[in-house]
């Protein structure tokens, strides 16, 4: 290592709204030295995901808030250069939440090693990891959907959509989505098999809502939340459920918008519910089994969305998460995979 210096991203700031540069701040400290049980891991890719800014607030969630000062808590993809536990050895691929920083130290039992045989480091960080881990136990643990059933996803062009939708069709449902743009739409269904996509920017969204789901929908799998939401409920068919993963549309605001007409919950005998990832820790493997399984059966592909730059350039490419272009998983790139 001849850089002894470890640079890494801190919050400085509470952020109002999206969050800013100045919400951050750039250090440098020594490069950290793993203790019993733990691995020291250079980070190769950093993921970028909407939810993240939900932690930068005061106050609780169901995980631990960023405190003021410490480094941002993130996903990462790296490789280990130094190792204290037995499961690890030295150039071992590794994916975990080792924050934004070039170096990270972590407990070798929260670190998964990846298999690049399998599927590249990025996919590793993205679909085989939280993305793709949120959509498979959403979908079939909450959702529950029923061969033939229609499954309708929002944000379905992006990290965890995409993935629920293939999943969907791969038990034997129907999948429709909805995105923000006509390109979206049609790979979704050109080159992910989704049986439908819907510009939620037309302004006929409603009627061709309608023409897709002449059954009405039977799932709800929501990343979006807000105004879009509540379009959907009302094609919710009886029994339906709908399952809350995240509202990407409200994470930047002070005051959030809720549904207006929950009261179809209770007309349909349907049913809203929410989930964690984190509750389905000790089923991972199993998840990532089956797959796996879907990949080598050409039914489950993933898209990343690769941006080069270094430790400091990672606000600037979260911003590019709301511009709207996104497909995918999108992660940053550092040096260090590069080199």
């Amino acid at each position: 290592m001849a850089d002894q210096t470890n640079s890494q991203l801190r919050l400085v700031r509470r952020p109002t709204g999206e969050a800013q540069p100045d919400d951050f701040e750039l250090t440098k400290d020594p490069i950290p030295t793993p203790e019993d049980g733990e691995v020291l891991v250079r980070s190769h890719y950093l993921s970028v995901d909407p939810s993240s800014r939900t932690h930068w607030n005061a106050g609780q969630s169901y995980r631990g808030m960023v405190q003021l000062g410490e480094v941002i808590d993130i996903g990462v993809a790296g490789e280990v250069v130094e190792s204290n536990h037995p499961g690890f050895n030295k150039g071992d691929l590794v994916v975990g939440s080792m924050g934004i920083q070039e170096y990270g130290v972590a407990h070798g039992d929260v670190l998964t090693v990846c298999d690049t045989t399998v599927a590249p480091l990025p996919s590793w960080l993205g679909g085989l990891y939280m993305t793709g881990l949120t959509a498979y136990f959403g979908l079939l643990d909450t959702g529950q959907p029923k061969e033939g059933e229609t499954v309708v996803v929002t944000a379905a062009s992006g990290a965890v959509g995409m993935v629920v939708g293939q999943i969907a069709r791969a038990r034997g449902a129907r999948a429709v989505g909805t995105a923000g743009s006509e390109e979206k739409c049609r790979y979704l269904v050109e080159e992910l098999g989704f049986d439908a996509a819907l510009n939620y920017k037309s302004e006929t969204f409603y009627q061709q809502l309608r023409d897709v789901t002449p059954d009405r929908i039977d799932v709800i799998f929501d990343n979006v939340g807000g105004p879009l939401l509540d379009t959907l409920i009302r094609r919710l068919g009886m029994g339906g459920r709908i399952v809350i993963c995240g509202a990407t549309s409200q994470y930047n605001n002070d005051v959030i918008y809720g549904p207006s007409n929950y009261l179809a919950l209770a007309t349909m005998r349907a049913r809203m519910e929410g989930f964690i990832i984190f509750d389905y820790e000790d089923r991972y493997a199993e998840a990532r089994e089956e797959m796996i399984g879907w990949m080598k059966a050409g039914q489950l592909k993933f898209r990343e969305n690769i941006l080069d730059g270094g430790i400091a350039d990672y606000p600037g490419i979260l911003h590019r998460l709301y511009e709207g272009e996104n497909i995918g998983k999108m992660m940053m790139r550092l040096p260090a995979a590069m080199g």
